[in-house]
């Protein structure tokens, strides 16, 4: 059957070229590859693939549902007249889409070179498009490029995620939350308890030094030593919260972002190293899991063991390699200077191995906290002592994850990119927001549980950064909290710097005993709640209805449902008969 399949790249040289693909089809699927060979001479910065089959036009039935990069986790955009748009995602998202709700309903996914891949959404002059695309940066690619398409007449987004929460299961490596559990003590623990973070200290942002050493370090702001946190566990169980997962942030030198890839030792500025071992020690003494906040993708000229060859490099204007500095933090750097970005083989071969080990000797134990990795694009390094493409990247980025478990009993990050999630525990957050608006993107329709669809069940998550700390926060994030069937997240200090913000400004603090009263006043009502739905963490997000305008209803699959009225910030809960 004709698709009119239509291949474009662009060289190195800037020209365009047309390419003609493979396409294999069996019954419902249509494979396309582009073979690897074909796309070595001449070298391409990218590729983009149209068809028929990933095309609507305004006033067709149904809708199209994609991923929104950090914005939100999918979105839903229906066929209607809209401005012409063009929405990119980013590389290495969760790489599925598809056009939903009516006879020509298709499931996409980018199965070959997929760390390369991305989506371009687009509705131009009456006409909607979903079209892979791919980001070669003029490198040979690692292996064939593959697209699949899945027809699935009248299916909707429900049934396209359960189709591929089936294909993570049986080809993936994911396994139920439930027999994981069975297997590991500290993920039972932690699924059935919060999660509470705690910064306890950083340094200012923006920097006002971004080429730190001893001697210039801008002052700490000490937001909670140890005595202090002692004091939270024991408001704590004096409440009667009798499990939380508390993760220390900020506890290393130089507090949050203060001195990576240097892990240890913790900042004597909170207390001694004696003191804070023995903080941690008690707290799980009292029932507690404790873990701790630690980053392997970045690095900073203050560290004892920063390493300028071991930082990844790129190409400059002339073609010479050059330290790569985090583009997204260059503007301000980060809390410990100049934002360079940590090559991920040698973040694994020369660091990870060694500093886990050392931080575990603290006694952390828990679904330990390597930051970003699947938040962020992989970084290509093209230094030829240790060069790594994206898929190397990837697979490194899972040993990083495999030696949390190994070492802790468990791993968490933050982001919805599922490369990985057969490794993944927990998710800190899904997407930023918990409301996606045209103003955002005029495509952007409403947002849709589609990660959790596939994921709940598998690995623990929350839903956005804006429903961290949601007891004291507008009744809505509770609602998208209790709709998207989340883990709770407290956390004291969310907010550091008027810039820092994107957990929201409702935060939670410890400066004196008041607060710290407030806080756990919080934390035992988010702990009171969990305790009655903290079973559904087991189950499998089985539907997702909207039954009319703010209202909507999650099926967990064991009967129970979750109904969330927006317009009167009501809910209610139904349990299996």
């Amino acid at each position: 059957m004709e698709y009119n399949f239509k291949v474009t790249g662009v060289t190195t040289y800037g020209k365009t070229v047309e390419l003609t693909p493979s396409v294999e089809e069996n019954g419902n699927v249509v494979k396309v590859f582009i073979r690897r060979e074909t796309l070595c001479n001449p070298r391409f910065q990218t590729l983009k693939i149209e068809s028929s089959l990933t095309t609507a036009h305004a006033g067709d039935k149904g809708y199209m549902f994609y991923p929104t990069n950090f914005y939100y986790g999918f979105a839903l955009t229906r066929f209607e007249e809209r401005p012409n748009t063009l929405f990119k995602t980013w590389p290495t998202a969760t790489l599925v889409s598809g056009i939903c709700d009516n006879e020509n309903a298709v499931f996409v996914r980018v199965a070959g070179e997929e760390f390369d891949g991305r989506f371009e959404i687009e509705y131009k002059d009456g006409t909607y498009t979903i079209s892979p695309q791919f980001k070669f940066d003029g490198d040979e690619p690692d292996e064939d490029v593959v697209v699949i398409y899945t027809k699935m007449p009248n299916a909707t987004y429900v049934d396209m995620a359960k189709y591929y929460r089936k294909y993570q299961m049986d080809f993936k490596g994911c396994r139920p939350l439930r027999s994981r559990a069975a297997e590991r003590d500290a993920l039972r623990r932690a699924a059935d308890c919060l999660e509470l973070r705690i910064r306890m200290g950083w340094k200012p942002i923006p920097t006002p030094v971004r080429h730190q050493n001893l001697q210039n370090e801008p002052e700490m702001f000490v937001a909670c030593d140890v005595a202090t946190l002692n004091k939270i566990v024991d408001s704590m169980y004096a409440k009667g919260i009798r499990g939380a997962e508390i993760c220390l942030v900020g506890w290393g030198p130089g507090g949050h972002d203060g001195r990576f890839p240097q892990q240890t030792p913790s900042d004597e500025r909170f207390g001694t190293d004696s003191e804070f071992r023995r903080a941690i020690a008690r707290a799980q003494k009292l029932g507690y899991l404790v873990v701790c906040h630690t980053v392997t993708c970045g690095a900073y000229e203050i560290a004892n063991n920063f390493d300028r060859d071991l930082l990844t490099k790129k190409k400059d204007e002339n073609g010479d390699l050059i330290p790569y500095v985090r583009e997204h933090y260059k503007k301000m750097g980060l809390n410990g200077g100049e934002p360079y970005h940590l090559c991920a083989k040698t973040a694994y071969e020369n660091y990870a191995v060694k500093t886990f080990p050392e931080v575990r000797g603290y006694g952390f134990y828990g679904l330990h906290y390597n930051d970003e990795l699947t938040a962020i694009i992989p970084e290509k390094c093209y230094d030829p002592n240790h060069p790594c493409t994206r898929k190397e990247a990837w697979e490194y980025h899972r040993k990083v994850a495999k030696l949390s478990i190994d070492l802790f009993g468990g791993y968490q990050s933050e982001g919805y990119m599922d490369y990985m999630n057969e490794y993944i525990d927990a998710a800190l957050y899904i997407g930023v927001q918990s409301k996606l608006t045209h103003e955002q993107n005029p495509l952007f329709d409403e947002g849709i549980p589609f990660w959790q669809l596939v994921y709940h069940g598998i690995v623990l998550s929350n839903p956005t950064s804006q429903t961290v700390n949601y007891p004291v926060k507008e009744e809505y994030q509770h609602l998208k909290f209790l709709e998207y069937g989340g883990r709770p997240v407290m956390y004291f200090y969310s907010k550091f710097g008027d810039l820092h913000n994107w957990m929201g400004d409702d935060d939670l603090h410890c400066s004196n005993d008041a607060e710290i009263d407030s806080a756990t006043d919080a934390i035992k009502r988010a702990y009171d709640e969990y305790e009655t739905l903290k079973h559904l963490q087991y189950e499998f997000m089985e539907n997702h209805e909207k039954l009319g305008e703010g209202v909507y209803r999650t099926t967990f699959s064991d009967g129970t449902t979750i109904t969330v009225d927006y317009n009167n910030e009501t809910y209610s809960i139904a349990k299996a008969e």
